[in-house]
């Protein structure tokens, strides 16, 4: 049962940040809560700022600025950014200020992005900039390679639309992996039996030869696209003795070595046979081949 409230854009939690431009030989910083990423490729950063902040003077298409990520330590500075900044009050001594691209940045927090401003849009008395990540920086000793470092060892402050302040909580699962178990459960009871009968996939070959399409059919039973394929690759090739059991066995039980793989997936890259010649040829399934061709193309840059 719910209830409504004032609207209120309630998406949380809301990071908070602080962004950092040169003003002649000065440097201005003013803390933002209204970040968020628009992209991941290519890296975009979205920025809302209300149209009275004195940054807004310094602040175009094509400039530059950074997008520093404070740890909870530094809140009380972070903090008192918004409403200083908007008095025309230096505070870049309150941080330790360094230089990369001629743009100045917190040494202080753990993470900073260096960004351009690619486009703004006048919004009443906000302002909103589409910001490219231009350069990214971490604190050395949290990096981890080439990985990204855990939100709780960044420590970040994030903020609440109840006008406080909040840090990360504890690790509660990793993503594409917490679902694992729901998955598994709706696999046992979609509409398709496992293993798959030979009159179901009679059934979904016959469907796909009266054109209805592969994405259309995974969709209706839970079936993933690419076995559908193979099964109506062993279709069109050996009809529908190419659905049985014994099939199935006949391909499973087929080896092949790795110079036997290599070849058959040149062959293919070639144009020297299809993937159909090759299934036919070799009793080998549509997937394995694709998978040979994908690590070819991938060890040879084909």
């Amino acid at each position: 049962m719910k209830k409504a409230i004032r609207h209120v854009p309630l998406v949380y939690p809301l990071p908070l940040a602080v962004i950092g431009v040169a003003r002649d030989d000065e440097v201005v910083y003013t803390s933002v809560s209204n970040v968020a990423v628009m992209s991941i490729d290519p890296p975009l950063i979205g920025i809302m700022l209300d149209a009275q902040r004195e940054v807004l003077n310094h602040l175009d298409k094509g400039s530059l600025l950074s997008v520093n990520m404070p740890s909870a330590p530094l809140l009380s500075k972070v903090d008192l950014q918004a409403p200083i900044s908007n008095k025309h009050m230096q505070t870049a001594d309150l941080f330790k200020t360094r230089k990369t691209l001629k743009t100045p940045y917190i040494d202080d927090c753990p993470v900073v992005n260096i960004v351009k401003i690619i486009e703004t849009v006048q919004l009443s008395n906000q302002r909103f900039y589409m910001c490219e990540v231009v350069k990214t920086l971490i604190d050395k000793h949290l990096s981890v390679g080439n990985n990204i470092p855990s939100l709780n060892i960044l420590d970040p402050i994030v903020y609440g639309l109840d006008d406080k302040y909040y840090t990360i909580g504890k690790v509660i699962g990793k993503a594409a992996h917490e679902s694992k178990a729901i998955y598994d459960s709706l696999k046992k009871s979609d509409k398709a039996p496992k293993p798959y009968s030979f009159h179901f996939k009679h059934k979904i070959c016959k469907l796909k030869a009266e054109g209805v399409s592969y994405k259309r059919l995974s969709q209706r039973y839970g079936v993933y696209h690419e076995t559908i394929e193979d099964w109506y690759t062993l279709y069109k090739l050996f009809g529908r003795e190419g659905l049985t059991k014994q099939m199935a066995n006949q391909l499973a039980k087929t080896r092949f070595s790795q110079e036997e793989k290599q070849r058959m997936a040149q062959q293919i890259i070639d144009r020297e046979a299809t993937f159909m010649e090759m299934c036919k040829r070799h009793m080998v399934s549509l997937s394995r081949l694709r998978n040979w061709v994908k690590k070819r193309r991938d060890e040879t840059g084909q």
